[in-house]
């Protein structure tokens, strides 16, 4: 990890050092508050335990709610506590079982620093309207919706930072900001102040309160096992079979509406160097990369799956052949530009990936036809160099000379499809749709 990583992270513990500091000097404790505080920590410690995975493969814990009902309800200090305890907890577990969720020593450390300096400044703000959590108006709901906002982005922005630092990532690749990941903790945190609410009344009326957050696990973990059954584990893209179940039925749909559907192939360039000069597991590290960026790269209905080796595919519902080549283009130069940090590299590396593409109907109206145009596309650009985009449709006949491209228009690094490649269908395949 880098030096400017290292002192980010040892910023964050001492800005959350600080604020304990602050916490255990300014902010008496009441005796009152020790069985809210034992139940909110019980609850969160539980729930820190039977972590699931949503789909995309982010951790997901209902703990917030019980953090941020400990903002609107505990002093200072025994916030600390809750946050600390819990996470101190499934350190333990993850060491003493030696579990998959195991991670680097700092990890566990910085997230309670995270969720200290997060909580503390949601906490001054909430108090700053100097309404307490029984007052249920509209000033009061206000100060619950900025404290819960302050702490989520707070958060978010913490975590964001270190990703970026070091990973390499940018902000929005790292995905913390993305809806999927902010809006559930904002959830978690509405959750979390009818916690609150009902902790005041009686400690004991937290226990119903758990009745939605066990119903949200089971959701997840069925969403978890279902992911889990289509996706491939070293990549976190679509496998195989669930690849092939999609193309079937899009090439189904484009054949029985006259649609075009284009499917693109993607192999890494030069694996064997990467294997022989970093080893086999960086370049399993840099596969799940590159698909990483591609799923940042496609659009919302576009498939992307694993194949195998070192090859990927890629499906564009209703996308003709010069869409698809836009496409390509964006997912080959973001990998080129992209650095990917491995265990046996002192420096992050680059690689880049060659781009065959096929659409049906010109290129083939079975699956396989298409699949095999795309693939021979990609291994044609692979041949001349490497890092380049190739539509089958333009590829020069195989007995030609490599120096002699026919109707290939070259453009930079890509052979781009010409005007007379894009026609819809030839007359006989619209006459055959029709009858």
């Amino acid at each position: 990890m880098s030096r400017s990583a290292w002192i980010y992270i040892c910023s964050v513990f001492l800005a959350a050092a600080v604020f304990v500091g602050l916490a255990v000097l300014t902010s008496p404790i009441p005796s009152g508050m020790w069985l809210p505080f034992a139940g909110l920590t019980l609850l969160a410690t539980l729930s820190q335990l039977f972590q699931v995975e949503v789909p995309g493969r982010q951790a997901y814990y209902p703990h917030t709610a019980f953090f941020f009902a400990g903002v609107l309800l505990l002093p200072p200090p025994l916030f600390v506590l809750l946050v600390a305890v819990p996470h101190l907890m499934e350190w333990a577990k993850e060491r003493i079982l030696k579990g998959p969720h195991l991670r680097s020593w700092y990890i566990q450390p910085f997230n309670i620093a995270g969720h200290i300096v997060a909580g503390s400044a949601a906490y001054w703000l909430f108090r700053s309207f100097g309404s307490p959590v029984s007052e249920h108006t509209p000033l009061s709901m206000l100060a619950v919706t900025l404290a819960a906002g302050a702490y989520i982005l707070i958060n978010h922005v913490l975590v964001g930072l270190a990703l970026v630092m070091a990973r390499g990532l940018s902000l929005k690749g790292s995905g913390v900001f993305a809806l999927d990941s902010l809006l559930p903790d904002f959830i978690m945190c509405y959750v979390g102040y009818i916690v609150a609410v009902l902790v005041e009344l009686s400690p004991w009326l937290a226990l119903p309160a758990l009745s939605p957050l066990v119903l949200a696990h089971r959701v997840f973990v069925q969403l978890h096992l279902k992911q889990n059954n289509l996706t491939d584990h070293k990549t976190g893209l679509w496998n195989i079979p669930h690849f092939n179940s999609v193309f079937a039925a899009e090439l189904e749909r484009a054949t029985r509406f006259n649609r075009y559907l284009s499917i693109m192939v993607a192999d890494l360039d030069l694996p064997q160097e990467i294997n022989n000069t970093y080893g086999r597991v960086a370049l399993n590290m840099v596969l799940a990369n590159v698909g990483k960026v591609f799923k940042q790269s496609i659009r919302q209905y576009d498939v992307a799956a694993y194949f195998n080796g070192e090859r990927f595919a890629l499906l564009l519902p209703e996308t003709n052949p010069f869409e698809s080549l836009v496409v390509a283009e964006r997912l080959r130069s973001s990998v080129e530009a992209a650095t990917f940090q491995v265990e046996t590299s002192s420096t992050p590396i680059q690689v880049t990936v060659s781009v065959g593409i096929a659409c049906f109907p010109g290129d083939g109206v079975l699956a396989n036809e298409l699949l095999n145009a795309a693939t021979d596309a990609a291994q044609y650009a692979r041949s001349k160099g490497s890092n380049r985009t190739v539509c089958f449709a333009d590829m020069p006949p195989i007995t030609s000379p490599l120096t002699d491209t026919g109707n290939l228009k070259l453009t930079g690094e890509v052979y781009a499809p010409t005007e007379k490649n894009v026609g819809f269908a030839s007359p006989a395949f619209r006459n055959s749709q029709s009858r």
